[in-house]
């Protein structure tokens, strides 16, 4: 009895291992001085009493809650002594699992607290990205597509830009640091899956690129590995849909639900972003039109003054320019 009280601690101790199984059927072989110990868990569909000689079955026991099964093997019977130690042994047991999945949930825990640290730091560094970038809205996609790979998990990332109204076509930063070519940039828009998000105006996975049909696959260099998932989000503002934000790895069912609502929160932060830099763009040109149109008035007020009644028409003209750059403002504020 002193030897068994004294390798209790032993069962504990085996469920701070990654796989205590081995360790827990070697305890319980001595324990029972069986030649051979099998502990499954779930318990299964085998029963847990078993009227032979030289087999010994009971539960493994967490509490009053049977969560596997002990099944014991010699070539001489089990006795008493061996039965009533069996009960011990099944909580002991129980005891060892329970401190191990424990174990395993408080590192899952730290893992996740780790990771949403990370995503913190980077969404921070995203944001300063964002603030102090460029104002022109290509060069901030660039930065963007850049950024985002890291922050949710991906590997590779793209930005796809649609100008308001069709007036000019659309646009494809990659997170290589270059822009698409126009064609591509229209192919993907009207066929591949971020067009399809784009359409669609929710967020989107795929699991497995080879298998399905949304995905428009890219001509591959020598070098590259083709991707395997996928998932994207549109870009929204308001009731506009400004573009879409992809992001690929060359694994399988490596996104899930937890991050495309990561990428989703991404979206919305990079949605203000371009439309604040769209806006800031437009301004620019506007005021500089402006000025523009306001040297022009002032030179030919200076000829109509010297006699030049002939200039009154061109006046008109800078007039009606004057007209639409106003009512371009009133869009842009309306926005």
């Amino acid at each position: 009895m002193r030897e068994l009280l004294s390798s209790v601690g032993a069962f504990l101790a085996a469920g701070g291992q990654a796989n205590p199984l081995p360790v827990l059927q070697d305890l319980a072989s001595d324990w029972l001085r069986a030649e051979h110990v099998t502990i499954s868990v779930p318990a299964g569909t085998g029963a847990l009493d078993r009227q032979e000689p030289g087999v010994l079955c009971g539960p493994v026991l967490i509490g009053r809650r049977v969560i596997g099964r002990i099944e014991a093997t010699r070539t001489w019977p089990f006795d008493a002594e061996d039965r009533a130690l069996l009960l011990p042994i099944g909580q002991l047991i129980g005891a060892a699992l329970e401190h191990a999945m424990l174990q395993g949930q408080v590192e899952q825990h730290a893992i996740a607290a780790q990771a949403h640290e990370r995503t913190l730091e980077h969404l921070l560094s995203f944001g300063r990205t964002v603030v102090d970038g460029s104002g022109d809205p290509l060069a901030l996609a660039l930065q963007i597509a850049m950024h985002i790979p890291a922050m949710v998990g991906g590997e590779r990332a793209s930005v796809l830009l649609v100008p308001p109204h069709g007036v000019d076509q659309p646009v494809l930063a990659l997170s290589a640091g270059v822009v698409a070519a126009p064609d591509r940039a229209r192919e993907v828009a009207e066929h591949g899956f971020a067009g399809l998000v784009l359409r669609n105006r929710s967020p989107l996975i795929i699991d497995e690129t080879d298998t399905d049909q949304r995905w428009l696959s890219l001509k591959l260099g020598g070098s590259d590995m083709p991707t395997r998932c996928a998932m994207a989000v549109p870009l929204l503002w308001h009731e506009q849909v400004l573009g879409a934000l992809t992001v690929t790895t060359t694994r399988s069912r490596v996104f899930n639900p937890a991050h495309l609502n990561l990428l989703e929160l991404v979206a919305c932060h990079v949605a203000l972003a371009i439309e604040a830099a769209s806006l800031q763009t437009s301004l620019a040109a506007t005021a500089a039109h402006l000025a523009a149109s306001v040297r022009e008035l002032e030179t030919v007020l200076q000829e109509v003054r010297a006699g030049a009644p002939a200039v009154i028409v061109h006046v008109e003209g800078v007039l009606a320019q004057l007209r639409e750059e106003q009512a371009r403002l009133q869009a842009l504020l309306a926005r």
